[in-house]
């Protein structure tokens, strides 16, 4: 019995925590022109959370993988500490953090590395 209350709670932390009415169909988004914090796409949802710089991606309403941005690539020298911009390719999901920061997230694995800053 016990067991099965462990795997309730254990489950019910990985189930779905976006509100599917600020997901996009588009393939990216730029946060200072809309509301939207997530992408769908092939069934997967990118999800920007509430703190602007953990993204997460859900398959069938169930967290793969999630990654602060900020807390893996550093502060940004310039602008807040918070994602601006995402935008879906091939492989990556590309994220701009504050006013000229980028970094590249894998979308199989949530791997974060910081490219650079212009």
């Amino acid at each position: 019995m016990k067991f099965i209350i462990v795997l309730l709670i254990a489950q019910s932390c990985t189930n779905q925590k976006y509100d599917s009415s600020l997901v996009s169909k588009s393939l990216e988004i730029n946060l200072a022109d809309t509301k939207m914090r997530g992408i769908e796409n092939n069934g997967t949802i990118y999800f920007l959370e509430e703190d602007l710089q953990t993204l997460s991606a859900y398959e069938n309403g169930i967290r793969k993988w999630k990654t602060n941005v900020i807390s893996v690539c550093g502060k940004p020298s310039v602008g807040k500490p918070e994602i601006r911009y995402l935008k879906l390719k091939p492989n990556i999901l590309l994220v701009i953090f504050g006013k000229h920061s980028f970094a590249e997230i894998g979308l199989s694995n949530g791997e974060t590395k910081f490219v650079g800053s212009d």
